[in-house]
């Protein structure tokens, strides 16, 4: 049990530093207190089944992937990288969206300039 244990909390503060998340913020996702995700993390506790699926669900894993061994790290690689480009994506897209209101609210507006005035 210890094995295993030390395996969730290098993985569980992995996850959680990737995400840049504090253990007070983990906690109040996951409805626990910051004392316990740190007892976690330093392998001085072991959640329960409920609260092992809840602290996964906050990080966006499934609670097997915290007993991955580091000899099978490309799971927190393509995590890493799915995570980063997930992200980029997400600002990007804002971005865009942000730039075509923009441009839909100044082609209305001039629109609205050029139209003689008296007339709707």
């Amino acid at each position: 049990m210890v094995k295993l244990q030390e395996i969730l909390a290098r993985n569980l503060r992995r996850a959680r530093k990737e995400l840049q998340l504090s253990q007070m913020r983990l906690a109040e996702l996951c409805n626990v207190s910051t004392s316990f995700i740190g007892e976690i993390e330093t392998a001085k506790k072991f959640p329960s089944a409920k609260t092992l699926d809840k602290i996964a669900r906050a990080l966006g894993m499934r609670p097997y992937q915290l007993f991955v061994e580091e000899s099978d790290q490309s799971v927190f690689e393509r995590r890493r990288v799915l995570t980063t480009l997930s992200s980029e994506l997400r600002e990007r897209i804002t971005e865009d969206v942000s730039e075509t209101v923009r441009k839909y609210l100044d082609e209305s507006n001039d629109r609205k300039s050029r139209r003689p005035s008296g007339k709707p």
